[in-house]
């Protein structure tokens, strides 16, 4: 009886020994790509989707023969919106859309990938082509939310986007969930109250899920659409929010806009919760910085027209609100592609997490992808080893 005993626990141990071998050489690999709306000249309801997305669909899903990709993420602007096109309204013009935009994504989830997504500005904002635009400044323009818009997307899309569910005022746009040893936050920067930004009640949920997460010891990653430390001429509509010459909402033009306080504030966070990295788009290129030990990357890269990088030589706007003067982010370890010759790139990016080893690949081209083999692998990262 007790050899069976001691045999029942040696054996017990090899089970749990081997369990947690197994665990720590499980891989999970997962996209993240954003930015797929159509430009709003050349949109309409029914043809609101980039013709990038498919392009991009049929790498994943190539890619995915090879080696098994489980999750995309897709943190906003799926479609153009805004305008009520040829239907009797944006909301019903975003469902059309949408519509468009599921069906392109179908033949990943027939994979059974797993689609995660949260709304970018296009999904929601309302533009009255009746009424005369007004500029806020040299560079920003009204925010206008249209609720029904809200509406549309959760009926929408609500299925890819379960989870536990963030505070009530982000409209079941900010959730999070677990998948394998990782933990997914994302995160909404467009309400009826917020633009580009996070509100105090989305901040506190955020930082009580990130401190279960880390006491689980998942890896974390969070996403949103907005930029924290924007690289394409967009400091004045990412979360810095910063435009001297901003005068609309309350401001007189004296102070203009400057949320970069704020950016900080939720930057500290993921830093003091151990995130791997912050996951985004709005600027319609890829960007990859390394800033205070968490990677920030921009993964837009699927809109038919790109910006530009600060600074890029092809850049004939110059009216780029810069970082203190700088072109390129100062606190940034890494900023790629800025030492890459400043270049604009379509593509995606791909994460593999195997271990304790986080790696980033980004696929793209400096040409309009027309078939896959258009996408390369440009730039490979070690996010955490």
């Amino acid at each position: 009886m007790r050899t069976r005993t001691i045999l029942n626990i040696f054996a017990l141990f090899f089970a749990l020994s081997w369990s947690c071998q197994a665990d720590a050489g499980a891989v999970l690999r997962f996209a993240v790509l954003c930015d797929s709306r159509q430009d709003m000249s050349a949109a309409q309801c029914s043809s609101a989707v980039s013709p990038v997305l498919p392009v991009v669909v049929r790498d994943i899903l190539a890619r995915n023969d090879e080696e098994a990709i489980k999750l995309v993420l897709f943190p906003g602007d799926l479609i153009t919106g805004g305008l009520p096109r040829e239907a009797s309204s944006v909301a019903e013009c975003n469902r059309t859309s949408l519509g468009q935009w599921r069906e392109t994504m179908n033949p990943l989830q027939n994979k059974g990938i797993l689609l995660r997504i949260t709304a970018g500005n296009h999904e929601i904002l309302s533009t009255d082509p009746l009424v005369a635009a007004v500029r806020c400044g040299k560079s920003s323009w009204p925010y206008t939310p249209d609720l029904q818009s809200f509406r549309v997307f959760r009926e929408a899309m609500d299925d890819l986007m379960e989870g536990n569910k963030g505070p009530d005022s982000d409209l079941g746009l900010t959730y999070s969930f677990d998948l394998d040893s990782c933990h997914f936050v994302l995160l909404t920067a467009y309400t009826l109250f917020e633009n580009n930004s996070f509100s105090n009640e989305t901040i506190t949920w955020l930082e009580k899920d990130l401190a279960e997460a880390e006491r689980t010891g998942k890896k974390i990653f969070v996403a949103s659409h907005p930029p924290a430390f924007p690289g394409g001429g967009h400091m004045w509509d990412s979360l810095p929010y910063f435009d001297p010459t901003y005068s609309c909402q309350g401001y007189d033009g004296r102070f203009g806009i400057d949320r970069r306080t704020e950016r900080d504030r939720f930057w500290n966070i993921l830093k003091k919760y151990n995130v791997v990295a912050y996951f985004c788009g709005h600027e319609h290129l890829l960007q990859v910085q390394e800033v205070d030990g968490v990677w920030h990357v921009v993964s837009g890269g699927l809109t038919p027209k790109l910006y530009h990088l600060n600074g890029a030589d092809v850049d004939t706007k110059r009216n780029t609100i810069l970082y203190d003067g700088k072109f390129q982010n100062p606190r940034a370890s890494v900023n790629w592609p800025w030492d890459d010759g400043r270049k604009s790139y379509w593509g995606w990016s791909l994460v593999t997490v195997e271990g304790d080893q986080v790696k980033l690949d980004v696929f793209g081209s400096e040409t309009l992808p027309r078939t896959p083999a258009d996408l390369k692998l440009l730039k490979s990262f070690v996010l955490r080893q």
